[in-house]
């Protein structure tokens, strides 16, 4: 093993894919170790995506490669990488139109042709004679073709999209948890500014989420809304996007009680009055059982109709994933949905790491 990083994965991946790998990756050309995709992994060593995913990310993790995006040109006569860009550089582009120098012809970015690749940015730990020596014993070894596949687009990548659009800085992190310290203060019979405490907290875990912008202040003629947020980012592709578009609803419980039915049935008749998908009730405690039961039941009902609504519920277990866990707020929401829409509600958020 030219990489002595990879013998920590031997017993947990098949070791002769392991061992194919860190040979191909030691004798890539140069002009080839600044676009490593998954779709040549696969291809290449011929294995599934997911398993050319999983040891990218491992070689990711252990500083061996470094990952980057890709905008490629949307016009199939072209397939020109229009320039490449950092995590925190891609929201820059997406829903921008940029002009192609290749074809010459105006490109609307969206996640489908942002693509996700890899450059090797550390050499293995082995001489030139050692490697040259392991060449001779592999010649006859085959190379496929392509660099990409539309398994590379971040459309098929809902991690990424999420880690794109929500990843909060260290003191964005502080403040949440500042925020979240004043909560528990007493406010005596001060109830308004107790329910303002878990608002501003709320407000603040989804204003790390691009592209949400939230307000107090909305109510309509008969409903005064905790907390109401416009979500400015929509998918044809399957993610928690499309139950956030065009808006959502959240009501806010600072209580030392359990929600109980009452504010489930309260939100779902909002949702059947407005073209919000998605209600979210947050509170201290966890949600009485039935609640769960009675937005089932809901979902089912609205299940084959052209808007969608769920309503799920949070309490401050939840509160600790996401702050103090930092598990990502867009992929908890996600398992939170998959809970209630696959009738499992004593199903873990870790089950799935």
């Amino acid at each position: 093993m030219f990489y002595k990083q990879f013998l920590k994965i031997t017993e947990a991946l098949n070791p002769e894919f392991v061992e194919n790998f860190d040979f191909w990756l030691t004798t890539l050309p140069q002009n080839n170790t600044n676009v490593i995709t998954a779709s040549i992994v696969s291809s290449r060593l011929e294995v599934s995506f997911s398993q050319a995913e999983i040891i990218l990310q491992f070689a990711e993790k252990e500083k061996i490669l470094e990952k980057y995006y890709l905008i490629k040109c949307a016009n199939p006569d072209c397939d020109m990488t229009i320039t490449t860009v950092t995590k925190e550089e891609v929201l820059n582009y997406i829903g921008e139109t940029v002009l192609c120098s290749n074809c010459e012809t105006n490109q609307a970015i969206t996640i489908d042709n942002v693509y996700l690749a890899y450059r090797l940015i550390l050499k293995p730990d082995a001489s030139e004679e050692d490697i040259k020596e392991a060449i001779k014993k592999r010649i006859g070894i085959g190379e496929a073709s392509g660099n990409f596949s539309k398994a590379d687009s971040l459309s098929n990548n809902r991690k990424e999209i999420y880690e794109i659009y929500y990843n909060p800085s260290e003191s964005a992190y502080d403040k949440i948890k500042e925020l979240r310290n004043l909560i528990d203060l007493d406010y005596g019979k001060n109830t308004t500014a107790k329910g303002n405490s878990l608002e501003n907290l709320v407000l603040e875990i989804f204003k790390q989420v691009y592209g949400i912008k939230l307000s107090r202040q909305i109510k309509s003629l008969t409903n005064q809304f905790d907390c109401t947020g416009i979500c400015g980012t929509s998918s044809v592709y399957p993610t928690i996007f499309n139950y956030l578009s065009p808006y959502f609803i959240v009501e806010c419980k600072n209580e030392n009680k359990k929600p109980g039915n009452t504010y489930v049935n309260k939100l779902e008749s909002i949702l059947d009055n407005c073209d919000a998908q998605l209600g979210l009730i947050i509170a201290r405690k966890e949600a009485a059982k039935t609640c769960f039961q009675i937005s089932r039941e809901h979902y089912l009902r609205k299940k084959e109709s052209s808007k969608k609504q769920l309503v799920i519920t949070l309490y401050d277990y939840d509160l600790k994933q996401i702050i103090d866990n930092r598990v990502n707020l867009l992929s908890y929401l996600d398992f939170k949905i998959m809970q209630l829409t696959t009738n499992s509600p004593n199903s873990k958020y870790e089950m799935f790491e």
